[in-house]
């Protein structure tokens, strides 16, 4: 191999490998990060204030047959109680909102908010 061999085949070497490293940095077939195991959602405003109410991926994907129950988050220094059945949660997996109410609060006078929840994954 002469010298001029020698250098063209390594200059095309250094070039094709230079070619391939910007290939593979300008790839879009990267794998997206994984959504949010949980999403918080907040409620409508009543008397100054809002709830949220913070769910879990699994439960909307697999509903349990008793659905979901809990207590919103302390604001005014009272919470509230709510409840998504199995058939709201497999209503939203499907891809349509639900909007629930609230239980009735003693705290901060009597009052319900309203949740809307949507799939978020």
């Amino acid at each position: 191999m002469t010298r001029k061999e020698f250098l063209v085949t390594g200059l095309l070497g250094s070039f094709g490998a230079l070619v391939a490293l910007v290939q593979s940095r300008c790839s879009s077939s990267t794998t997206p990060a994984p959504p949010d195991t949980t999403k918080t959602f907040t409620s409508t405003s009543v008397n100054a204030h809002t709830h949220s109410v913070t769910l879990n991926k699994t439960d909307v994907q697999t509903p349990p047959a008793a659905g979901v129950s809990g207590d919103t988050s302390s604001s005014s220094a009272h919470v509230h109680t709510f409840a998504l059945t199995q058939a709201q949660l497999t209503t939203v997996m499907g891809g349509a909102p639900v909007t629930i109410t609230t239980g009735s609060s003693a705290g901060g006078g009597a009052h319900t908010h309203d949740i809307t929840i949507a799939k978020w994954f």
